[in-house]
Formats: structure tokens, C-alpha cells, sequence
């Protein structure tokens, strides 16, 4: 199992989830990697079987060896329930049989009127082998109270019978008991008053000779539940008459690998990709309310797409659903949103729900909503360092530097002719103070963001943004920036945020947030969730300052071995300065 778990850590990709489908969607992708690992497991152990069955043939005592060309056909591999009702259960499906080919003769493998399993040197070989393969190479698959499906194939040489062969009941007494002989469904019955008068019951009683043995020196087919098929076949024609040698046994263990999924789930909890296994907290977490902005597309050419931006939003409300316990009507996320967008069926939508949960006290209201606000996108800072996040469709017909047909305020590293370029994508576009201010106008504020809730009735209040505000996108090129102030007497300022928020940036105003390439997330995102789903329901038990510590400290090194260096910065606003580190999730 530890190979299979292995083979996990390789796996790329949970996709967003909406609702049941998108759930469907998720765990059919994982379901296939599942499935992958588990049947590379099993054919690594069926070459160690094969191989192991070939040296025992080899070394067989003369007196046990099997025909000069005889050989061994062994399987075992796991049948997915793929497009059935059963989908995503596994069964293993053992099969080991003895075969003889082009042998002169009629003389069988046992003695003439024989069925005991050490009558026969190629049955006895065939049961000792499947001892050997279900106690050692498959002992983890088949556990006590399985199901287990048992198919036995005997097979007699077809001479017709002169007399009855006695029956000493080794095995109990048989009426009327199913079996398929010759291709047909047939009842059969064999009992020591009557003895063995046919091929039929013959080969009948060969095969329950075998499950008599199985079961007395194979232990744990004492305790699993099995259900036993009969498959006979006895042969009269010269040209097969080498198949009446064959003996087979087919074993299905049903649902087999249903433990060793869910050891490799949990496993799954703690490897490198947050998309896959979303644990599932049966904590409620009811005062919590979530607004997700996931600003993707921003369709305008000027302004690049931002990669997996929608990915981050969609992945992030799905832990707030499953590992936070927040109930999902009340988290919200808005898709490539304009401002208009984000103030009518975002910000408008949390206030009001700050009124409608508060209780009243007299004249005073008390607050019981924790709000989250989570934002994932581009993002702007003016000349004064004043942080803003950026909506779509921005309109740039009065901003020179933003319009595609106008020179002014486009440096294009060191060419004179925006025509040089044919990539806009590379245009370093510097706004002036004026222009900075015109865009602004069209932006969101992250200061105005978290004043709107000033006087409102909100518990707390927490805002992750995951964007740049230094003019560059996820990926590091340009996209538009101002000139920023700059004083060398005084203290750079820091970004500063309201009284009323906690605020956790992916990186100062000043520097790149970039994305995680490798797990379709910015690094923010990424660590974020990774946290959330390594803590499981401890995540309640932590501060706000183990969080950001912890997310910080991992983001940090990440960024820098990948060459994309970036800072996770924590910030909060008077109300909260001194406080923010002992504050919690719930």
C-alpha cells in the first residue's frame, strides 16, 4: 500500500466543484487516479506471482511433476464498476489454472474414478498456489466479512461409465445443487446410496473436493462470506481431449480495495494538492458569512486574464463549506464581477445580513456575524500607497496610458514606437497622478472596503486578497502602475488598513503575488487551503496568529525556491491591532 500512496503524491488537479456535479466531476477525477495506482499495484504483484509460480512448477518433487507441457495461467487484477450503479467499487479478481497442451493419451491427471484434490498433482499444485498467493501477496485485499465470489472449474475426460464409482460423503451429501455442466445450468445430486454413476456428478464432486480444501487450509476463507459456483466440463473428442486436464479457480473479492482507499484518503489529507479530499468538518460554524470575488477574465486586452483565479475562488468556497462547517447559503461568490456587481450583490448582501442575525438589546444591537471576505484578482496602488482591487469593465477611454491608441504614457522598454511591439502585455504603462486618479475612481478601494462595514453590526471582520498591487501580474509581467511618491527622508509607509478588519495580503503593496503554477492556485490560495486542510477541525483550535505564521513561513520558501520570491503580509486596523493574533476562525 505505502507504493500506492506513492503514486498519490503525483497527482495533479481537484476541479472546481458546484454543487453535486461539480462534486460528480471531482471525484470521478479522482476515482480514475485511484484506480490507476491501485491496478499498477496489482500488476507488480502479479509479476511477483507469476514468477513465483513458475520456480514452484520447476522445483516440484518427480513424483508431484506435472506434464512436460504443461504451464500455469495466473491473473489478478481489480475490476472497476466504471458506468454502473456500483461505480467506484473495486473488486480483485484472482484466477489461477492448470493447462495442458498436445498431450497423447487418454490417461487422466487422476486416477481412473478419483476425485480427492491429492489424487491429482496438477489440482493439488493449483490449491497449494492459491494458499500460498491469498495468505502473502494478497492477505491486505481479503479480510475477515468480505464478500468473496468463488469459481471452481473441474473437468473430467469423458469415457462413458460402465459402473458407479463408490462415494464415501467426504464432502456432505448433494440434491438437487446448481452447477453448470457442459455449458448447460443443471441440478445435480450425489449422495453414498447412490455413488457416482456420470462425468456429471464426477466432475461435481472434483470441484467440491476443492472448496472442501480451500476452506480447511485457507483460514480466512473461514471468515469471509462466500458464495461457490460450479463450472464442469468433461471431453470426448480426440482433438480436446488435452483440456480435460485443466483444473481453475477464479476467486472475486468484492468491494476489495475499500480499505485501502480509505487508508490512501486520509493519507491523501496530507499531500501537496489542496484540490483533491476536502475534508468535511461536522463542526457548525453558523455565524459565519463568506463574500468570494474571483476576478478572472477581465476581458480587455490592456488588462491580462489572471491565471486560476477562478480556480481559487471555487476551491476556497468549497472549504468553507466542508472544512470551516460554514452553511452554503451563506457563502457567496461572484465570478469576473464589475464594481457595480460587487456593491449590489456583495457588499449590500453582507450588510444587510448584519442587521437581519444581530440581536437587539434595548436601543443597541449586538453583532453575531464573522464576516470573510476573500478576494482573488488584480489589484492597483496609487502614488500615496492607497490599495485598491480591481473590478471588470473598466472603462479607459479617458486614460491615455490605458488606451490602446494613444502614445502618451507608454514606455516600452527603451523602444520609441509602440508599433515595435506587437505583444501589449509588454507595454510598461505608467499612469500619471491624474490618470491614477481617474482609474481610481473606477476601483475599489481595499481601505473604503472595509470602512462600508463601519456601522453595521458585524462581530469581526476578515479580508484575504490574493493580488498584486505593484503593477505586475500573476506571472510577472507589467501589466499598469504610477509613479510612487518617494521620500528618502521619511519611513516608507506601510499599508494601513480601518479599524474595523483584519487583513491578509499575499504581498505588500510593493511586490508580486504570484501563482503556484504546478497546483493552478496563487501562492496565497494555495497555503491558505493547504493549512485548512492539514489542520482539519483543529483549525478552530488555532489563532489567527498560527495561521498566518504557518501560511506565511511556507509561501515564503516556496516562492523563493521557484525563483518567484513573495512576502504574505498580515495587517489590522485599530480595533483589532493589538488583539488580531489571539482572534479565531469561529
Amino acid at each position: 500500500m505505502k507504493k500506492i500512496i506513492t503514486l498519490f503524491l503525483f497527482l495533479s488537479v481537484i476541479l472546481p466543484l458546484s454543487a453535486q456535479s461539480g462534486e460528480r466531476s471531482l471525484n470521478r477525477r479522482y476515482f480514475n487516479a485511484v484506480r490507476d495506482s491501485l491496478i499498477g499495484d496489482m500488476l507488480t504483484r502479479q509479476r511477483a506471482m507469476q514468477h513465483y509460480a513458475q520456480n514452484t512448477l520447476v522445483n516440484l518433487p518427480n513424483d508431484e511433476k506435472l506434464y512436460d507441457e504443461s504451464y500455469i495461467s495466473l491473473t489478478a487484477d481489480l475490476d472497476d464498476h466504471s458506468g454502473t450503479a456500483d461505480e467506484g467499487i473495486f473488486d480483485l479478481v484472482y484466477r489461477l489454472s492448470y493447462n495442458c497442451k498436445h498431450i497423447e493419451g487418454y490417461t487422466d491427471d487422476y486416477p481412473l474414478g478419483a476425485y480427492a484434490v491429492d489424487s491429482s498433482n496438477s489440482c493439488r499444485a493449483i490449491c497449494n498456489l492459491t494458499k500460498h498467493f491469498l495468505e502473502n501477496d494478497l492477505r491486505d485485499y481479503i479480510t475477515a466479512g468480505k464478500e468473496v465470489e468463488i469459481t471452481i472449474f473441474s473437468s473430467a475426460d469423458g469415457t462413458e461409465f460402465t459402473t458407479k464409482i463408490p462415494y464415501d460423503g467426504s464432502y456432505g451429501d448433494f440434491r438437487y445443487c446448481p452447477v453448470t455442466f457442459n455449458g448447460e445450468n443443471l441440478r445435480v445430486s450425489v449422495d453414498r446410496t447412490m455413488g457416482i454413476r456420470n462425468n456429471c456428478q464426477l466432475v461435481y464432486i472434483r470441484a467440491q473436493a476443492v472448496r472442501n480444501w480451500l476452506e480447511e487450509n485457507i483460514p480466512i476463507l473461514r471468515q469471509t462470506s462466500n458464495n461457490y459456483r460450479y463450472v464442469t466440463q468433461s471431453y470426448s473428442d480426440s482433438a480436446n481431449i488435452h483440456y480435460y486436464r485443466r483444473s481453475s479457480i477464479e476467486i472475486r473479492v468484492l468491494n476489495v480495495a475499500h480499505e485501502a482507499v480509505e487508508r490512501s484518503l486520509a493519507e491523501m489529507r496530507m499531500d501537496d494538492y489542496v484540490d483533491y479530499n476536502i475534508h468535511r468538518t461536522n463542526i457548525k460554524n453558523n455565524d459565519a458569512y463568506v463574500l468570494i470575488i474571483a476576478n478572472e477574465d477581465y476581458g480587455n486586452g490592456l488588462i491580462p486574464d489572471v491565471p486560476f483565479a477562478l480556480n481559487d475562488g471555487e476551491i476556497f468556497r468549497q472549504y468553507c463549506i466542508r472544512s470551516l462547517g460554514i452553511p452554503e447559503r451563506q457563502v457567496k461568490i461572484l465570478k469576473n464581477a464589475s464594481r457595480e456587481t460587487i456593491l449590489s450583490e456583495g457588499i449590500h448582501w453582507l450588510t444587510d445580513l448584519s442587521q437581519a442575525v444581530a440581536v437587539k438589546n434595548g436601543d443597541e444591537l449586538i453583532p453575531l456575524a464573522n464576516f470573510f471576505i476573500y478576494y482573488t484578482g488584480h489589484g492597483f496602488s496609487n502614488a500615496d500607497d492607497q490599495a485598491f482591487l480591481v473590478p471588470t469593465g473598466i472603462n479607459t477611454d479617458d486614460i491615455d496610458a490605458l488606451n490602446i491608441g494613444k502614445k502618451k504614457g507608454c514606455r516600452l522598454f527603451g523602444k520609441k514606437d509602440k508599433k515595435e511591439v506587437a505583444d501589449s502585455n509588454l507595454y510598461d504603462i505608467v499612469l500619471s497622478s491624474k490618470e491614477s486618479s481617474r482609474l481610481s475612481r473606477q476601483l475599489f478601494s481595499l481601505d473604503d472596503l472595509c470602512g462600508m462595514f463601519k456601522n453595521h453590526p458585524v462581530k469581526n471582520l476578515t479580508v484575504i486578497v490574493d493580488a498584486s498591487f505593484n503593477g505586475y501580474s500573476r506571472d510577472g509581467k507589467p501589466i499598469f502602475r504610477t509613479i510612487h511618491k518617494i521620500d528618502n527622508k521619511k519611513k516608507k509607509r506601510k499599508a494601513s488598513m480601518r479599524s474595523d478588519a483584519v487583513v491578509l495580503l499575499a504581498a505588500d503593496f510593493d511586490r508580486t503575488a504570484y501563482s503556484f503554477n504546478n497546483q493552478q492556485h496563487g501562492f496565497l490560495t494555495y497555503f491558505l487551503l493547504k493549512e485548512l486542510k492539514l489542520q482539519q477541525d483543529n483549525i478552530f483550535s488555532m489563532t489567527y496568529q498560527d495561521v498566518f505564521e504557518s501560511v506565511a513561513r511556507k509561501l515564503n520558501k516556496e516562492s523563493a525556491l521557484q525563483n518567484r520570491w513573495q512576502e504574505a503580509s498580515g495587517i489590522a486596523g485599530g480595533r483589532y491591532k493589538d488583539s488580531w493574533h489571539y482572534m479565531r476562525i469561529k
